[in-house]
């Protein structure tokens, strides 16, 4: 009789797991044959579930009982609203940009073309849930195509900042490119065309110094309006208003203490929680010339009369780059920085300096592709924190957290979409909940800008389709009081649409990074802060400032599985 050696199994998976099975026995032929099918089987099976079994489950997840399904995210309008990509071949460098509700209608603000500039599309009066393009309306630009009516197109190159303040929807405007034009704002009773009005006419573009570029992320604190600029000689500024007309700057310029620190580049969010108001800033690091060195740093003040005090009460490491405020969850506050492993993200129940715990693996699940979060792409959507993570490789996550705790620091992170959210050429995007639907509003250079919709709801049925009011045609918005005709080379000539205060720098050299002496800051209601800049700015190239971009590059992990069999019959 002939006996079997059955000798040999190994399985190999993993780029680090090993798992080895050998065992060597005398069968008998009969029992060899069952067991030889009965392993083949076996082989079968487990080769069939093993990317289950080594595949490693997001680092974060756990139970997340109190957390609905979403549904798939459908796409509820053309892409970048049918605008085209005007004389370039595709939509490179043109995002979304802000979100908001205003009187029950859903605003996105964008950056089109760079020969169209900033533009606002809303949900049409009466349409609760947006199905298509149809149900969109754009209220910014007049018949000219001109956003706000102002002809100086790269001074208005897209929405920097949305906010209801008063009963008035505002919206901010920010300078194209190295273009130093002065931000604008403008506001509306109603936000439709012809409604709206220049809010700093009194001070001309940029608060009277064409230095600030930009104006973020408006936040209503103790009756005031308040966002911060860019600004490349003083430092990032905060500016406030209590009636929409008259506007005070509310700190030190870049936050300094006494002297304008210009280091504090930019305000690129900000939040209101538990009695504060904080922004998250960019300060250019020990290298003014190399963003990669960039310091995140977040500062807030509890009482903004008079001449409010500003801490410092977060700093990170060289290449944090900047801070992006997420919102607060169960007694939280939330905020995320960059690191070469990806995004982290820290919360705080006090906010104070210290305080801060980091809260998830870097890059979420170790992948440095997830790499940041913007402005407006965190947002609370049923007691939930929803998070969609940047991603230029791969096309942007979305992720979110009860708050439940994992051990040590960490948070339970869910993986909700991936993939762009259905295209991985969605690479950002904003997050904002609208009549139960969590919408999601994404820059894709190849499609251009997507609004996308959810319900992540427990028991959410698909929405209805309602039906699309007939667009009542509206009156040509005139132009505002500030509007520009600007001079024939606009990118290489100042303005002239709106008057500067005489002490605004111009044509100086940059100034010293050294102390000096502090700049005169009015802090009146009444008239702007006039500062004066020492010695000449000039302006300087911070290439990754404007751009929501920034390409780093890793693969993910790659699982393998190897099953040979050798089988020897010996006499």
């Amino acid at each position: 009789m002939q006996n079997q050696l059955l000798q040999g199994l190994y399985i190999l998976g993993g780029e680090n797991d090993q798992i080895v099975l050998f065992h060597t026995i005398k069968l008998s032929r009969a029992l060899t044959r069952f067991l030889f099918s009965s392993i083949t089987i076996f082989i079968i099976l487990l080769a069939s579930s093993f990317p289950r079994v080594l595949a490693p489950a997001p680092a974060q997840a756990a139970g997340f009982a109190s957390a609905g399904s979403c549904q798939p995210f459908s796409q509820v309008n053309d892409g970048a609203f049918g605008m085209g990509t005007g004389p370039n071949p595709d939509y490179y460098g043109e995002e979304g940009f802000e979100v908001a509700v205003f009187s029950n209608q859903l605003y996105m603000g964008m950056e089109a073309d760079s020969t169209m500039g900033a533009r606002i599309w809303r949900t049409r009066p009466g349409v609760s849930v947006p199905y298509s393009q149809a149900d969109w309306e754009e209220v910014a630009a007049d018949a000219n195509g001109w956003p706000f009516g102002v002809e100086n197109i790269p001074q208005n190159d897209h929405i920097d900042s949305l906010a209801e303040f008063n009963g008035y929807i505002y919206a901010s405007t920010a300078n194209g490119g190295t273009n130093r034009f002065g931000t604008r704002i403008f506001r509306s009773p109603s936000g439709s065309p012809a409604s709206w009005e220049d809010a700093i006419v009194a001070y001309g573009a940029g608060f009277g110094d064409i230095y600030n570029t930009n104006f973020k992320d408006m936040q209503v604190f103790q009756g005031f309006l308040c966002g911060g600029t860019q600004n490349v000689v003083l430092g990032a500024q905060v500016w406030c208003t209590l009636d929409g007309a008259t506007w005070t700057q509310k700190n030190v310029s870049g936050f300094g203490n006494g002297n304008y620190n210009n280091r504090n580049l930019i305000v690129w969010s900000g939040y209101v929680y538990d009695g504060a108001l904080y922004f998250g800033v960019q300060n250019l690091g020990a290298l003014r010339g190399d963003s990669n060195d960039d310091v995140g740093k977040l500062f807030r003040t509890t009482d903004l009369d008079g001449n409010p005090d500003w801490s410092e009460i977060y700093s990170g490491p060289a290449g944090s780059h900047r801070v992006d405020i997420l919102g607060d969850l169960n007694g939280y506050l939330f905020i995320s920085t960059r690191s070469s492993g990806g995004i982290v993200i820290f919360r705080s129940p006090s906010g104070d300096s210290n305080s801060w715990e980091p809260v998830n693996v870097a890059g979420m699940d170790g992948d440095a592709n997830n790499l940041s979060s913007l402005v407006d792409n965190a947002t609370i959507y049923d007691s939930v924190l929803y998070l969609a993570v940047s991603n230029t490789v791969n096309g942007l996550e979305l992720w979110r957290t009860t708050g439940e705790e994992q051990g040590g620091s960490l948070v339970a992170w869910e993986l909700i979409d991936t993939n762009g959210l259905g295209d991985y050429r969605n690479i950002y995007a904003q997050l904002i909940p609208f009549n139960e639907n969590l919408y999601a509003w994404t820059s894709n250079y190849t499609t251009g800008q997507q609004v996308l919709r959810s319900n992540c709801l427990d028991g959410a049925p698909p929405p209805e389709p309602t039906s699309t009011p007939t667009p009542t045609p509206t009156d040509t918005p005139t132009e505002t009081p500030t509007a520009t005709n600007p001079p024939t080379d606009i990118l290489t000539q100042t303005p002239t649409d709106t008057p500067l205060p005489t002490q605004t720098p111009t044509n100086t050299p940059e100034p010293s990074l050294t102390n000096t002496a502090a700049p005169t800051e009015t802090s009146t209601t009444t008239t702007a802060p006039t500062e004066t800049a020492t010695s000449t700015p000039t302006p300087i190239s911070t290439s990754d400032v404007c751009l929501q971009y920034n390409g780093c590059s890793q693969s993910p992990p790659v699982y393998k599985v190897f099953l040979p069999v050798v089988i020897r019959l010996t006499p």
